[in-house]
């Protein structure tokens, strides 16, 4: 009895283990199906951000794949820039090249290169027009002119330096002067254009040795009459005061007497021609040296005080600008042994007041020696920003200049308005001319009313 029931006790605990082991097996089963279940929910959404990646990764891929061709792209355009560039750079360095051969440059002296890279070229000139109003005491006409007081022209220089203290240069001018002044007259109020080569010259300067010139140009006795320190004395009123109106006729009783102002008033300076000439040094504040002997047993000396080859730069004593000159010459003309011209002027440069002075005589063979008396007082002052203005007023006599016995006069006044910054100057001038004849009757007096401008470049 007792053995029975210890085994129905065995048989239901067997029983109730194996129910129990049953139940942890399903439990565990159940719990697996639950994780599988969370894992594979995990998965998709991974191969679902896997998916999205792989379209954003693609969509990247297409971008870099614009970008590398665009880079691309970019590379190939800036090696053709860089190409372009080059091209560009080099052409305007030819470009550079060529202008500075042929095209002026840039600088206070308008100084250009020249074909020769070690030359320097200088280009300028003027152009000086004028109308006069002429009454000859029988008529009163205009006449359209180019001003032969400064005439129209245009100049090449070329520099170079050969050495240390020493310069080799060369010079040609020409005048291009359409009815000159000199040559208009009452019966040929528009003459034939006058070109005329003025300087065609070479130069050697040393600073120590001085400069000589080959060539045709100033002789040494030339502007030496004409040393002037007034504005207007430039382009209008200075000793040659025929200029202006030097082929105008006297006349008498209405007739042309075929005798010209241009006959009659000379100032006895020097002139231009083919030469050779030496230039000293300048000694002193201001002293130099001319001699130049030229074709046809011409020859000339000349002392300048100022001059500085020419350029009339004047020496300062106190407030004071002076310029001076004294030559003589041998002209080689008829009945004339030699010539002697002068001249001086003085500048007050705190008032602009000026004086100058001017003489010339020619010793002839046969006597009564013709001569010139020429005297101006100016005044130069500033009214007006664009430049200066000048007045001046002048008297010049003369004898035995148009024929044995003649006595001519000149009285002038003129202003000049400068405009500097465009290189013009303006000028007015009012002069009389009379001639006293020592052979034959007085002709009348001719009055000149001029007004003109010269533009400088």
């Amino acid at each position: 009895m007792a053995r029975k029931k210890w085994f129905h006790t065995a048989v239901l605990g067997a029983a109730i283990a194996a129910s129990a082991s049953q139940t942890t097996r399903a439990q565990t089963v159940a719990v697996d199906a639950e994780l599988l279940r969370q894992l594979q929910q995990v998965i998709e959404q991974q191969q679902e951000q896997l998916e999205q990646q792989s379209d954003q990764l693609q969509s990247q891929s297409g971008t870099i794949d614009a970008l590398k061709g665009r880079v691309e792209q970019l590379e190939q355009v800036s090696s053709e820039t860089k190409a372009i560039a080059a091209e560009a750079q080099s052409t305007a360095v030819e470009a550079i090249g060529t202008a500075q051969r042929v095209a002026p440059a840039v600088s206070s002296e308008n100084i250009v290169t020249s074909g020769n890279d070690k030359v320097k070229l200088a280009i300028s000139g003027q152009v000086n027009r004028a109308m006069n109003i002429v009454d000859d005491g029988e008529d009163t006409d205009a006449f359209f002119v180019d001003n032969d007081t400064s005439n129209t022209r245009v100049r090449f220089v070329g520099t170079g330096t050969v050495a240390d203290g020493t310069t080799l240069g060369t010079v040609v001018e020409v005048a291009l002067s359409p009815n000159n002044s000199f040559d208009v007259s009452q019966d040929d109020e528009s003459t034939d254009d006058l070109v005329d080569l003025r300087k065609a010259d070479i130069m050697l300067r040393n600073d120590s040795y001085g400069q000589l010139l080959f060539g045709k140009g100033q002789a040494a006795a030339d502007d030496t009459a004409e040393y002037d320190l007034s504005l207007v004395g430039g382009p209008i009123m200075y000793s040659g005061v025929s200029d202006i109106v030097g082929g105008i006729q006297f006349t008498d009783d209405g007739e042309l007497t075929g005798v010209t102002v241009g006959d009659a008033f000379f100032n006895f300076d020097g002139n231009r021609q083919d030469r050779v000439r030496y230039d000293s040094p300048v000694v002193g504040p201001g002293v130099q040296l001319s001699v130049s002997a030229g074709s046809d047993s011409r020859y000339d000396a000349a002392l300048t005080w100022g001059g500085d080859y020419g350029d009339w730069t004047g020496v300062d004593i106190g407030e004071v600008t002076t310029l001076g000159a004294l030559s003589v010459r041998d002209p080689d003309e008829d009945n004339i042994d030699y010539r002697v011209a002068g001249s001086f002027s003085a500048l007050h440069n705190p008032s602009g007041l000026n004086a100058t002075f001017s003489a010339g005589n020619d010793f002839a063979d046969e006597g009564d020696d013709p001569y010139n008396l020429y005297g101006k007082l100016g005044w130069d002052t500033t009214f007006f920003d664009v430049g200066p203005t000048g007045f001046g007023a002048d008297f010049t006599y003369g004898e035995n200049v148009s024929g044995r016995g003649d006595k001519g006069h000149s009285v002038g006044v003129s202003a000049i308005q400068l405009f500097e910054e465009f290189g013009t100057e303006l000028y007015v001038q009012v002069r009389g001319f009379s001639l006293e004849r020592g052979s034959a009757d007085n002709p009348d007096d001719i009055l000149v009313g001029t007004t003109g401008a010269r533009v400088k470049f």
